[in-house]
């Protein structure tokens, strides 16, 4: 009886030992993601007007992580995307995070499309660097840290757009200016406003090797 009492402790103590490491880790790995980040994050969004689909991908993303408490192994999170082309400029976005055993879980209430968990990182006080769960990425993302906070107040909720007008003069003209003379569509010289369309999905996008 003594023996297995003391059988039983041991695997005790080694699960209780591989636990607390693994809190620890994830401990760690919160006090890094901790703050804000700039980089390509690689979402997009689809767009449809008039029964045409487009899709948009953002360049760059600003995003800060915000523990729920000091040294907090989950939290919630505030991301900016940028785009150069479509009908919004920027889109925000409000999100929360976890992390277990390792893996960053992102839950977006708004925006289910971009949820998503991060494997396979590397991450350090000045970079960031990884993978995301069901997404065509052939490139690992990769954000840098941003010294100075940006002020975040600015973005409340869970979800907004900030319209860019004419747009799709721009889009028409970028992606058929060779072929735009041959072309018979009357909505190439309207002014179209973004509330005249819906975004209808969105998720995240592959990065090429070069960005």
């Amino acid at each position: 009886m003594k023996k297995l009492f003391g059988t039983l402790l041991s695997l005790a103590v080694v699960l209780f030992t591989f636990t607390s490491c693994e809190i620890d880790d994830d401990v760690n790995t919160s006090t890094y993601l901790s703050g804000e980040w700039t980089g390509n994050w690689g979402v997009y969004y689809n767009y449809t007007y008039r029964g045409k689909v487009y899709t948009f991908d953002s360049y760059y993303s600003d995003i800060v992580f915000y523990p729920d408490y000091d040294y907090a192994r989950h939290g919630y999170g505030k991301e900016v995307d940028f785009y150069n082309q479509g009908p919004y400029t920027k889109i925000y976005n409000y999100f929360y995070w976890e992390i277990r055993n390792g893996i960053i879980y992102l839950d977006y209430p708004d925006m289910p499309e971009y949820n998503t968990a991060i494997y396979d990182y590397r991450m350090s006080n000045s970079y960031f660097t990884g993978h995301f769960e069901n997404s065509d990425f052939g490139e690992p993302f990769k954000l840098r840290k941003i010294a100075d906070y940006y002020n975040w107040s600015y973005y409340n909720g869970y979800h907004s757009y900030y319209d860019r007008y004419n747009w799709y003069d721009d889009y028409y003209y970028y992606y058929y200016s060779k072929t735009r003379s041959a072309i018979s569509d009357s909505t190439a010289t309207d002014s179209i406003q973004p509330s005249e369309g819906t975004i209808t999905g969105g998720g995240r996008h592959k990065i090429n090797a070069d960005n």
